[in-house]
């Protein structure tokens, strides 16, 4: 009987603390910012960013997806859901395939000004899953960056 009550105790302890110490990672984009530009379709554009994170935690996770906005100059892009799953180290870098279609009629329509710092502002939640532990973070990043567009087939 003391040994169940300890075993739980000590469940309790792994679980709340696992919740404390599995912190959103943070999001690192370099200064100038790569955006790949994979094909279009009618007025629509893909694009792909590879997004520069970090794990802070001092533990590993499995990073099982999330959805987020993104906006330039607070002109909405447009939704991307990311379907993709990967491990993490702790204490690591680690980047994170986004890919987003959006008008780009409507894109030009902004006069976003690509040869000068834009805002980027990405907001959304990711989900990860660390002992066990399921969780869903919020992300929110503000930065200046400056955009460079890769067209399709670039080298």
């Amino acid at each position: 009987m003391r040994n169940k009550i300890l075993g739980t105790a000590l469940l309790c302890t792994l679980f709340l603390s696992s919740c404390t110490i599995f912190e959103t990672p943070e999001i690192r984009e370099p200064k100038e910012m790569q955006v790949r530009i994979l094909g279009f379709d009618s007025c629509f554009a893909t694009i792909r960013i590879e997004s520069h994170c970090y794990n802070q935690n001092r533990i590993g996770f499995t990073f099982k997806g999330g959805e987020l906005d993104l906006m330039l100059n607070e002109h909405t892009i447009g939704h991307a859901v990311i379907d993709t799953t990967f491990k993490v180290a702790g204490r690591s870098n680690f980047m994170v395939p986004i890919q987003l279609k959006f008008d780009a009629n409507k894109l030009g329509q902004t006069n976003l000004d690509f040869t000068k710092n834009v805002t980027v502002t990405v907001d959304g939640n990711m989900r990860g899953t660390a002992f066990g532990v399921n969780r869903t973070l919020p992300i929110h990043y503000v930065n200046q960056h400056m955009i460079n567009l890769i067209l399709p087939y670039a080298l």
